[in-house]
C-alpha cells in the first residue's frame, strides 16, 4: 500500500524519487526500495519523515481514512453550524476533555511517603526527625518523595516543591538523594578524575567528594517536581 502511495503522490506532484530523498533527508537507496516494494515494513521513523515531506498523515500515507466515521459526522456538523454553534462545540469539546484528562490522571494516581524535614536543607537533611505524610502522583515510577522547606536550593528548587523520587541510582548529572552517616544531601551526582562528586545545588552548599561508593547509599533519582503553588 505504501509503495503503492508513494508512486502515486511522486506522478500526481511530479517529483523524482530522488527529490523525496532530499526532502525527507533519507538515503535514497531506502525510497528506491520502498517504491519498488522491497521494504514491505518501513521504520515508523522513516513513514513519518516521508508522510511529512507530502504534508499528509501517516494514515492518509498508509491508505486509511484521515477521520473515522465518527469523527467525519462530527467535523461535517460543525462546518454547518453558524458561529455561535461552532462556538458551543469548541465550548462543550474543550470542558469534555478537560474533565476526560482529569479522570485518567485521578484513576493513575498512587500515595507516596513523603519526607519533610527540618531545618538547613542545603546541609544534609537528618532523616529520622523528619515529619512523614503522603502525597498523591499519577508518576508510576515514583516510591518516595522530599518536600523542601526552605530557600536553600534556589534558583532549581523552592521552597514548597516537592521532589519525587525513583528507585535507581542516578547517571552523571543527575540530581538525587543521598544517605551519608545519618543525614540525607539532595545533590547533583558527578563522576570527575576517577572520584564521585555529590555537587550542591546552589554555591553555599558544600560539596562532597568521595574516593569510592562504599559509604554512599541512595534514596532515589529526582524523576519530577509537584511545584509549591
Amino acid at each position: 500500500m505504501l509503495s503503492e502511495k508513494m508512486r502515486e503522490l511522486l506522478a500526481s506532484r511530479n517529483m523524482t524519487k530522488e527529490e523525496l530523498a532530499e526532502l525527507c533527508d533519507l538515503p535514497f537507496e531506502t525510497i528506491r526500495n520502498i517504491y519498488y516494494g522491497k521494504t514491505i515494513d518501513p521504520k515508523i521513523s522513516t513513514i513519518m519523515k516521508i508522510a511529512d515531506a507530502f504534508k499528509l498523515s501517516v494514515n492518509c500515507l498508509m491508505g486509511h481514512p484521515e477521520y473515522t466515521s465518527e469523527e467525519a459526522s462530527i467535523i461535517k456538523y460543525y462546518r454547518s453550524c453558524g458561529e455561535h454553534g461552532r462556538s458551543l462545540i469548541l465550548l462543550t469539546a474543550k470542558y469534555e476533555a478537560t474533565a476526560a484528562r482529569a479522570e485518567r490522571e485521578a484513576s493513575n494516581r498512587h500515595k507516596i511517603p513523603c519526607l519533610i524535614p527540618h531545618g538547613n536543607i542545603s546541609d544534609g537533611i537528618v532523616y529520622d526527625m523528619c515529619e512523614v505524610v503522603e502525597v498523591e502522583t499519577a508518576i508510576s515510577r515514583a516510591y518516595v518523595s522530599i518536600q523542601i522547606t526552605s530557600n536553600d536550593l534556589v534558583p532549581v528548587y523552592f521552597k514548597g516543591d516537592i521532589l519525587l523520587f525513583e528507585n535507581r541510582f542516578p547517571l552523571d548529572g543527575e540530581y538525587a538523594a543521598f544517605y551519608i552517616g545519618n543525614k540525607a544531601y539532595i545533590r547533583k551526582f558527578m563522576e570527575e578524575d576517577g572520584k564521585y562528586i555529590l555537587k550542591s545545588v546552589r554555591k553555599m552548599g558544600k560539596n562532597i567528594e568521595l574516593s569510592g561508593l562504599d559509604r554512599l547509599e541512595y534514596i532515589g533519582t529526582c524523576c519530577d517536581i509537584i511545584r509549591a503553588q
